[in-house]
């Protein structure tokens, strides 16, 4: 499992984490340790780059509500954008595509934060 982060030039109060792999429940501890970090270090607005996430999990599901609850809590906000087909499908199959923020592209979900 790949995590990168990074800052957006034009949006400095949001991080970016971009994935990519597989999230299954052999890292999916790793990913919910690096957001759990970013959200206890102030970061509340975050956008999950899913791009290159080749497999998704019952496990990495669970970090993303994880995230997303801790984030409702602090009036933060997680979006998640590029998700590919497969794994869109999932959160259509386990009913969450509507639970969470989901953009196409990048632009849109950041542009979406104000």
């Amino acid at each position: 499992m790949g995590i990168s982060i990074r800052k957006p030039e034009s949006y400095s109060e949001i991080t970016i984490v971009d994935l990519s792999g597989r999230l299954d429940v052999h890292n999916a501890s790793e990913v919910e340790k690096v957001l759990n970090n970013l959200i206890n270090s102030g970061k509340h607005k975050l956008l999950l780059n899913l791009a290159g996430v080749e497999y998704l999990s019952s496990s990495g599901l669970r970090v993303f509500i994880a995230t997303k609850r801790k984030l409702d809590e602090l009036k933060g906000s997680l979006k998640l954008t590029q998700l590919n087909d497969t794994t869109k499908k999932i959160f259509k199959i386990v009913e969450l595509i509507d639970l969470f923020d989901i953009y196409e592209t990048e632009e849109e979900a950041l542009a979406s934060f104000k």
